[in-house]
């Protein structure tokens, strides 16, 4: 895989003529910059051991104590060794980080070229609690940078399950710091956890972590790396489990421009959060770096995650202008995740998938959802792949629950892959899918390791009892030829919508559709324009909306959908069947013929679900007689896409009369499908 972000070690003086070196001096100048945009109050130097010789954690928390609202702290260029500091104070859970910035405001930490790191496994360096209109700049933190090994088979590791890796469920990203010891637990084989790194396997330590309702906090050129758990992390789990600590949640934490790599879980981590921010940033190789795709679970390894959870959600999360590269499950995660909106951003390589945002269940759901104008490419081709794009709502079958609102616009997709789709959307209230382009399949897809068939778009979901409401799929470009592809474009189980002018291009001979509405009601499909090669259905509208103005190549379908066309024929009054004249549409009639109701019109080449829409006339001088009684009273009385009825009475008082008993006249009939 292809290392994108240089592991770059900022430079370690070592004596004064080092410090003369280009880093460092770039890292004073940046440095003191700061000075002359500072607004008020003090700045303050913490002098403190730079060749990362010695642990110097206290000496700098002394420093971060002292410091009075308005303060700028700087941190020269220079390695900074961290261990947990275990004196400091309001730690229940005795899961101290190296460092704590607790109750300040308008606090300014300025470390150009400063590289705060730690040499123990699962500790995290710099914790914020109930901070304020605070700003982090330039500093670098790093983690021990190795993680446990990883299940050849399941992929699993640290993060795993019984079903391989270490067993740490059900307490994973509770315990932090290395606060509970897990070094006599069992592993599936029934060995002891032992330690690693000096820590303790399923304790979880980040580079930051904001939590404890910290407000308007800004990390600025930032760079994070090596952490079992993330780079960067808001909120805690571990403050509700196993004691709720009843702490705020934070709101407006922004981080811009920072770069984070090499995390074990991800990069960015939310919860409990209103308003987060990820804006210019960079998320490279989360994950477990031997992670695989054959691995039947490529798990963790995520770029930025809104974590699933019972507890306080990340609300209204904007991931925008970013940069996510060979992250090895999902670029951007969403679970339990009150908002998402994900714009203009960079994605590729990714094994799992590209942007993800579903429900976990019914009491933690996903909501109202942007992803737009991203280049998503590479993305899907694990055992397991979940496509460029994956968005689902709560399955709560009406329409007062369903809360999940989508856009998806203006996508480039190219060289993507999924189980259900390239682009799939299930289970929304309202949704609008527009102006994509999908093309490719991945380079690194490998067909017998994953053996999914499906549409490269696929909106709605494959429960008939779960609805999905209102949905536009319009203006979007697919060109895909693949094997394994079904299909270009599936509707399913949508309420009313429409389908329209999409450019579908499914041109393998062992794609099944081009253009396919399933089960749905109100839904037109018109002006699209499908191309397939010589096997395959172009369209196939299972709807009572109007199927019109489609073109059509290509296939082996015998016959298409009229697409809004009429049938028009007139039967003249014969004493049997009648006498049929066509003026159009005959390939669409089976048979006419009489029926103890009337007449009735059976119909072929339909598709199933449509309501066609029926007018009849009288013809003939006198209209329609048998013997000498006159038909008043002519209606449609059954109509489906099977066949059409047409109910003759004398009056509406009267009893039916079949048509054999008509001996003149006739009916002019139109027949709009």
């Amino acid at each position: 895989m292809t290392n994108y972000t240089p592991k770059k070690k900022y430079y370690i003086p070592t004596n004064i003529e080092d410090k003369l070196s280009k880093d460092f001096v770039q890292g004073i100048t940046r440095n003191f910059e700061m000075l002359d945009e500072m607004d008020g109050g003090t700045a303050k130097t913490i002098k403190a051991d730079t060749t990362g010789r010695t642990m110097i954690q206290e000496l700098i928390q002394l420093a971060f104590d002292h410091a009075r609202d308005g303060d700028t702290l700087i941190l020269p260029p220079g390695r900074y060794w961290l261990e947990k500091n275990n004196k400091l104070k309001d730690f229940p859970n005795n899961d101290q980080p190296c460092l704590l910035l607790r109750g300040k405001k308008r606090v300014h930490l300025v470390g150009y070229g400063a590289v705060l790191f730690t040499r123990t496994h699962a500790q995290g360096i710099l914790e914020l609690q109930q901070c304020e209109d605070c700003v982090i700049e330039g500093i670098t933190f790093e983690g021990y940078g190795e993680f446990p090994g990883i299940d050849p088979v399941t992929g699993y590791g640290e993060k795993g399950t019984k079903a391989g890796g270490y067993p740490t469920s059900g307490f994973w990203n509770y315990r932090k710091n290395n606060s509970f010891d897990t070094s006599e637990r069992a592993r599936n084989d029934g060995k002891p956890f032992g330690i690693f790194g000096g820590g303790f396997i399923g304790n979880v330590g980040s580079g930051v972590l904001v939590h404890r309702g910290c407000k308007n906090v800004l990390f600025k050129s930032c760079e994070s790396s090596g952490f079992n758990f993330s780079g960067f992390a808001i909120g805690h789990l571990g403050d509700y489990l196993p004691t709720d600590l009843q702490y705020e949640d934070n709101k407006d934490i922004t981080f811009l421009e920072c770069n984070a790599h090499d995390n074990y879980s991800s990069n960015f981590v939310f919860s409990a959060v209103e308003r987060p921010r990820v804006i210019n940033c960079i998320s490279d190789r989360a994950g477990h770096p031997n992670a695989s795709k054959l691995h039947t679970y490529v798990d963790p390894g995520y770029g930025i995650n809104a974590l699933g959870t019972m507890f306080p959600k990340a609300n209204d999360l904007l991931v925008t202008g970013c940069t996510l590269r060979g992250n090895k499950r999902k670029a951007i995660d969403g679970h339990a995740a009150g908002g998402l909106i994900a714009t203009d951003n960079l994605i590729s390589d990714s094994m799992v998938g590209g942007v993800f945002y579903k429900w976990t269940n019914v009491d933690q759901f996903t909501k109202d959802c942007i992803v737009a104008n991203n280049k998503i490419e590479d993305c899907g081709y694990a055992k397991n792949p979940l496509g460029a794009i994956y968005v689902g709502g709560v399955q709560r079958e009406s329409r007062e629950n369903q809360e999940m609102n989508t856009i998806i616009s203006n996508n480039h997709i190219k060289n993507c892959f999924g189980t259900e789709g390239l682009i799939f959307a299930g289970a929304f209230d309202r949704l609008i899918i527009e102006g994509n382009i999908v093309h490719g399949t991945p380079r690194e897809l490998d067909v017998a390791n994953t053996t999914f068939e499906p549409y490269v778009m696929y909106v709605g979901y494959s429960i008939a009892t779960q609805p999905n409401f209102a949905g536009n799929i319009s203006n979007n470009v697919i060109d895909v030829n693949h094997p394994q592809i079904a299909g270009g474009i599936l509707v399913r189980n949508l309420e009313e919508g429409s389908v329209l002018g999409n450019t579908i291009k499914t041109q393998n001979p062992l794609t099944l559709y081009g253009l396919r509405l399933w089960n749905c009601k109100d839904v037109g499909a018109v002006g699209n324009t499908v191309k397939m090669g010589p096997e395959g259905i172009p369209l196939d509208a299972e709807t009572t909306g109007i199927v019109a103005h489609n073109t059509l190549y290509g296939g082996n379908a015998a016959f298409q959908p009229l697409q809004g066309h009429s049938v028009v024929f007139t039967i003249n009054a014969n004493n049997g069947n009648g006498a049929v004249q066509f003026k159009s549409g005959q390939s669409y009639i089976s048979i006419i013929e009489s029926n103890e109701k009337g007449l009735e019109v059976k119909l072929r080449n339909t598709s199933p679900g449509i309501q066609p829409m029926v007018k009849v006339s009288q013809t003939g001088e006198k209209g329609l007689t048998a013997s000498e009684q006159f038909i008043n009273y002519i209606y449609s009385h059954q109509i489906s896409a099977q066949s059409i009825i047409i109910g003759i009475k004398p009056d509406k008082e009267s009893d039916h009369i079949p048509f054999a008993s008509m001996t003149h006249g006739g009916l002019e009939i139109e027949i709009i499908i």
